[in-house]
């Protein structure tokens, strides 16, 4: 019995070592809508990269939200070129050259990958977790984002003029960038 549990314990450390982290970042109004209601105190994007399967979790959290709402999630990667997937999500700009793009009067190169989709309780709490992986070994200029609806680019989805970036993380300017670094 003894040995079991301490078997049970070196695995559950050695499982939660693999994973650096977690960083907790606040979200900021962003770059497309500032006028999206949001508790900034309590809300967050939290991260970690497990340099052992070289993946990203990451956990979209929303709290006093728009009620019953669906927020679609990605991150935008500021770059020159990009891999055509991060992971096993494709680049949405569908060009391995980063493309340019200019909000608040700051102009970035940047690829994108929609990730999911937070949807919202009738308080208009809700989250999201994904584990982002295998990535290619680098490091990863980025900002996190959530739009403003679900479908966001798809053919028969919410299009592209109504899903503007409601929360960004970090900010308050588009082009802030997290760097994270997968081994």
């Amino acid at each position: 019995m003894k040995r079991t549990f301490l078997m049970m314990l070196a695995l559950l450390l050695s499982a939660s070592a693999a994973f650096a982290g977690p960083t907790k970042q606040k979200w900021t109004s962003g770059w497309g809508n500032f006028s999206e209601p949001l508790n900034y105190r309590t809300s967050n994007v939290t991260w970690a990269v497990n340099s052992t399967k070289s993946e990203l979790a990451v956990r979209f959290t929303l709290k006093g939200a728009t009620p019953s709402k669906l927020y679609q999630v990605g991150l935008n990667f500021f770059c020159t070129t990009f891999p055509a997937t991060f992971g096993q999500f494709p680049n949405e700009v569908g060009s391995v050259d980063c493309q340019p793009y200019t909000a608040q009067g700051v102009t970035k190169y940047y690829a994108a990958a929609e990730v999911g989709v937070v949807t919202t309780d009738i308080y208009g709490n809700g989250s999201f977790t994904v584990v982002i992986g295998p990535i290619a070994s680098g490091t990863y200029d980025l900002e996190f984002f959530a739009r403003d609806g679900a479908g966001c680019d798809l053919i028969g989805g919410a299009g592209n003029s109504a899903c503007t970036i409601d929360f960004q993380s970090p900010g308050p300017i588009f082009g802030d960038a997290t760097t994270i670094t997968i081994p």
